[in-house]
Order: structure tokens, then C-alpha cells, then sequence
């Protein structure tokens, strides 16, 4: 504590500004799985926090190469929009490119050590979230084309692709870090659960 009393007041609020984005992305990452409402306000919280980080000059704009192509996709798609036969309906329409700016947030916010533990929190509510769908394909009877297993987002094709995510992410860790076990005990109730779900394109996908 003392040592932190004697910080310069801008480094104590920009470790204010990490702190509260690293929160808000974690919470972020875990209520995505339950719900889309919640997860975008805690996304919106961290987005704030990145961009302070950047109007202030406490951060620089940094992103992975891959952002590369999506950037250049965006620019496409606003093009598109522009030359459309309703620009303006076309426009509205692109507003969800606006969260391609969860790549270099999280490549800020989310470094080093930060990272697995990102990675981690998805994991394991991944696999709460699988375990629901796995309950209402057992014993709730989400056991055919009419009725698929959805977990608690409404949808199954929005779940099945949430749960795609999720073993990707699992496998991830398995295949290039060393620590395999959680990953490992989690991806049997990911998989079954996909599989729950009857989505075809999500198994394609995984």
C-alpha cells in the first residue's frame, strides 16, 4: 500500500483503467455463455477502459496480423454499404463489425500471464454451460430435430456455436501449453454436448 501511495497519480489511474478492463473482460468472456445482454454490457465496460487506455497515451494500438484481413473485410463491407441500393439501411446493418475491436482490446488488456487465465474462465463455464445442455438432452427430452439442446441461450445454433468456440479453445490449450489437465477433464462434457445440440455445422466446424 505505501508503496502504491507514492505512484504518480496518472499510473495509479491507468493501473485503475487495466484493472477494471481486465475485470470487465473476464466477466465478459463468462456471461457470454448465459447471456448475450450481460455480456455486452460488461464488453462495452471493457472496450471504455481499452480506449481510455489509448485517448490517454497510457497504451498503443497494437493487434495481431490476423486483424489484418478483418480490418480489410470491415473496409469491404462499409464499401458495400455505401454502394447498396439503401446505404443507410446498409450501414445499420454493419454496426456488429464494431466488435472486431475485441481482437486488439484483448491483445491489450489480456497479456502475458493474463492470457491462460482468459482462456480458463472460458473453458470451465464452457463447461457448465455444456453440462445444461447435456441435462436438458438426458433428462428434459432435447433429444430430437425439434426440440435441440440450447442451454440457457434460446437458440441451439447460437449454443452449439458458443460450444464450438469453447473446444476449440480447449483443444488449444491441450495441444500448445503445459497445462493439459483442466482443458483434458473439461472437453468430454464439451464434445458430448455438442453433439447434444444436432448441429451439424458446428461439428464441421470443431
Amino acid at each position: 500500500m505505501a508503496a502504491t501511495a507514492t505512484l504518480p497519480a496518472h499510473l495509479v489511474e491507468d493501473d485503475r483503467f487495466q484493472r477494471v478492463g481486465y475485470a470487465a473482460l473476464l466477466v465478459f468472456v463468462a456471461a457470454l455463455q448465459f447471456s448475450i445482454a450481460i455480456a455486452n454490457i460488461f464488453l462495452s465496460l471493457a472496450l471504455l477502459m481499452w480506449l481510455l487506455r489509448l485517448l490517454t497515451g497510457r497504451a498503443r494500438f497494437e493487434a495481431p496480423s490476423f486483424f489484418i484481413p478483418l480490418t480489410a473485410y470491415a473496409a469491404a463491407t462499409l464499401v458495400s454499404a455505401a454502394f447498396s441500393s439503401d446505404p443507410r439501411a446498409g450501414f445499420v446493418d454493419s454496426k456488429q463489425l464494431v466488435l472486431f475491436l475485441i481482437v486488439p482490446m484483448v491483445f491489450e488488456l489480456a497479456r502475458g500471464r493474463k492470457a491462460p487465465t482468459v482462456v480458463q474462465v472460458i473453458i470451465s463455464v464452457g463447461a457448465v454451460s455444456a453440462a445444461v445442455g447435456v441435462i436438458q438432452y438426458g433428462v428434459l427430452q432435447y433429444d430430437n430435430l425439434g426440440r435441440r439442446a440450447q442451454g440457457s441461450l434460446g437458440h441451439y445454433m447460437t449454443y452449439s456455436g458458443l460450444l464450438m468456440l469453447v473446444v476449440c479453445a480447449a483443444c488449444a490449450r491441450i495441444l500448445f501449453s503445459n497445462d493439459r489437465t483442466w482443458p483434458l477433464l473439461m472437453l468430454p462434457a464439451l464434445v458430448a454436448a455438442l453433439a447434444a445440440s444436432f448441429a451439424r455445422s458446428a461439428w464441421v466446424g470443431s
